[in-house]
């Protein structure tokens, strides 16, 4: 989000409101029910304590001890993970007033050209892949913005070490 500002935001009403801090709500459940705890400040914090506290939010799902304001607060964007139940796609409903949603589909290996094929033998390779679907409210965020949103995501995820910094 630190790269797409214009994506962390929300609509008003009849405008258009901006946040400095990026709070995700990450989909989580336990088979029976789904929740969203909130996790805030995302884009002051490594990936360390963000992990600690997705884990601890897990946790408390599958004990049944789910309590508490972070798991009723609507944060600035949604994340979904549909890859762990095998589902290669999916497209999320963005929860009032985010203005974005995204979801992860299955990593798999696709093949793809190779950038410098050798011969007429060894055109192809296996990469592992996966699907992020965005859908955006666009009365704030629009196709390019969407795409920026789509593309920073992208490099985040190719070299994940840029998380570290």
């Amino acid at each position: 989000m630190k790269s797409c500002p214009s994506a962390n935001a929300s609509w008003m009403g009849d405008s258009v409101r901006m946040y400095k801090s990026v709070d995700v709500n990450v989909v989580m459940g336990n088979g029976d029910n789904l929740y969203t705890p909130l996790i805030q400040g995302v884009d002051g914090r490594g990936v360390k304590s963000i992990s600690d506290e997705l884990s601890s939010n897990l946790e408390s799902i599958e004990e049944g001890t789910v309590a508490g304001e972070n798991f009723n607060a609507v944060g600035t964007v949604t994340f979904m993970n549909m890859g762990m139940y095998g589902i290669k796609s999916c497209a999320p409903i963005i929860r009032a007033p985010q203005a974005v949603a995204l979801a992860l589909g299955a990593a798999e290996n696709r093949v793809v050209p190779k950038e410098n094929p050798e011969g007429d033998d060894d055109l192809y390779d296996t990469n592992v892949m996966l699907t992020a679907t965005l859908s955006c409210d666009h009365r704030v965020v629009d196709g390019a913005v969407g795409a920026q949103f789509l593309s920073a995501f992208k490099a985040a995820v190719e070299k994940p070490e840029t998380l570290l910094l």
